[in-house]
């Protein structure tokens, strides 16, 4: 009985644990305007939570392919699908975050940063988790060709398996527990 108990509270903990929240977002030039273009891109996004003072917001991905140096990186948002559009919400460049590798075709976008007040304090840290959740928030990689955006890709929420499938599994890891148990006892 204490074994079962003991699994179920596991079980449970993992279940109510989800601290984490992640996101992905593939950049193609289709998402950015489309045409001659053949720059691809591909990045993970972890939250760290959706509470408290110090929210933030790791990337780790990269660009190959653009037609000409890279120049700028940075996420938008909000904004729909393209042809919506946003001003730059966090920039990657050396300027700023400095989370970017910039100056060439190919580069990575890798660190962490935390979630600010924009707007004067208009856009909240509430709010950006809001539309982000939402996937209304975008990462763009400018070109010395394309100085509006060469690549481009929506921020999309990654699906993380429910608490009713956890206690589900948790459900059959007893059921098969007392099947070997009783198993084991005739035997």
């Amino acid at each position: 009985m204490k074994t079962i108990l003991s699994l179920l509270m596991t079980v449970a903990g993992l279940a109510s644990a989800q601290a984490q929240f992640s996101f992905t977002a593939n950049m193609t030039p289709a998402a950015d305007g489309g045409g001659a273009r053949a720059g691809t891109g591909a990045f993970n996004l972890t939250l760290s939570s959706t509470t408290g003072t110090n929210i933030t917001l790791s990337i780790a991905g990269s660009f190959s392919g653009l037609s000409a140096n890279s120049t700028l990186s940075h996420i938008h948002g909000p904004a729909p699908v393209l042809p919506g559009t946003a001003g730059v919400l966090y920039d990657f460049g050396p300027s700023a975050l400095n989370l970017a590798t910039l100056g060439s075709p190919a580069g990575t976008i890798n660190g962490r940063f935390s979630l600010v007040p924009k707007q004067s304090g208009a856009y909240g840290v509430a709010q950006q988790i809001a539309d982000l959740n939402n996937g209304l928030w975008y990462v763009n990689v400018h070109s010395a060709a394309f100085g509006g955006g060469e690549i481009r890709g929506q921020i999309l929420p990654v699906p993380e398996p429910s608490s009713l499938a956890l206690a589900g599994l948790a459900l059959a890891g007893v059921v098969a527990f007392r099947a070997r148990r009783r198993l084991q006892q005739g035997a």
